[in-house]
């Protein structure tokens, strides 16, 4: 992680001393979100000296040794191989856990839509089982602006406001998804007194996305990286609002500090801008000088969100002290030159 993304993450109010001598599991850890927070862990206790447990999980062995070097042979982390679709074991007192873990690329949405279903149906289910039998302080949550589903009105949208799924469409296995792990959340507190916090994300980025993941910035960034131009399938008139992941990660933090038993919205309204003009920002970042914006109305088959998005109310989650500080232009860039 760069040392400018760790100064944005820890310029908070977090307390950091709520993880001394605690064990925190981190599930996804090989993901871009999953991978900061196991980072920042690791820094935190470090830094402060607070005897932690860091705990991550991921599928992939392989994986995990091309993400990650040093951090594997330090005492205080440990790693777990399994897949979030099966039953956790783990033999001692688990005190928090960040649930990150499940497909969350459209292209999923697209090839794996079953998959990608229970992928997070199961694994919510079996994190918030370990949360239960390993006495779990809190568990934090990433759920996605998506579940909101189609928003026509003018004002933006809060936490308690819902819009309408098109259930029908395969493309809604993602936000149905999650729509019911948040469901899971709240009967797992009712039931069994676990607390938890979370937070719905819009369109975030950094280091450490991948180009190819079907998003339409993604593949703006892609274009502008190769010095190819940039095809508009529409007017580009849909508006949008895009957050830096050391940001996001700044919120995630201070949320699971002082947030209890519900969902922030967690978005860079100062960062809202329209496809089209986000086309011609990056465009003059290309690398190469050459990339240019085209409009080009043949269609695609990507599977893009057949509704307008919700542009979020933030109110609850700035009145915890949380304030973005990446602007446009310096998040698509830093995201560029990651690449070159």
């Amino acid at each position: 992680m760069e040392k400018r993304d760790l100064d944005i993450i820890l310029n908070s109010s977090t307390n950091w001393l709520m993880y001394r001598n605690k064990t925190v599991l981190v599930t996804g850890v090989t993901g871009r979100l999953g991978r900061y927070i196991f980072d920042v862990m690791i820094d935190v206790d470090l830094r402060y000296n607070l005897n932690m447990r860091i705990i991550g999980m991921a599928r992939s062995e392989e994986k995990v040794l091309t993400v990650f070097e040093d951090e594997l042979r330090l005492p205080n982390v440990d790693l777990i191989y399994q897949d979030i679709n099966e039953s956790i074991i783990y033999d001692s007192v688990i005190d928090y856990i960040f649930h990150t873990a499940g497909p969350a690329a459209p292209v999923d949405f697209k090839n794996i839509p079953v998959e990608t279903l229970w992928s997070h149906v199961n694994g919510t289910h079996n994190i918030l089982e370990c949360a239960r039998t390993h006495e779990t302080k809190k568990v934090f949550y990433v759920s996605t602006v998506e579940i909101y589903g189609e928003w026509n009105k003018e004002q933006n949208i809060l936490e308690e406001d819902m819009g309408i799924l098109q259930h029908l469409n395969f493309r809604a296995c993602y936000p149905e998804a999650k729509r019911l792990c948040e469901t899971m959340f709240t009967a797992y507190e009712k039931e069994y007194g676990i607390k938890y916090c979370g937070v719905r994300f819009s369109h975030t980025l950094g280091p450490g996305i991948l180009l190819d993941d079907g998003r339409a910035f993604a593949e703006f960034l892609d274009c502008a990286f190769k010095g190819k131009d940039i095809h508009l399938m529409s007017e580009g008139s849909a508006m949008r609002t895009y957050t830096y992941v050391a940001d996001a990660m700044n919120a995630v933090f201070l949320i699971m500090d002082k947030g209890e038993n519900t969902f922030y919205n967690v978005s860079a309204d100062e960062n809202l801008i329209s496809i089209r003009d986000l086309a011609e920002l990056i465009a003059t970042l290309s690398p190469s000088g050459k990339t240019k914006v085209l409009f080009d109305k043949s269609l695609t088959d990507l599977p893009y969100l057949p509704f307008k998005l919700a542009i979020m109310d933030t109110t609850k989650v700035r009145d915890l002290g949380w304030k973005p500080q990446v602007g446009l232009k310096d998040m698509f860039k830093w995201t560029l030159e990651s690449f070159i």
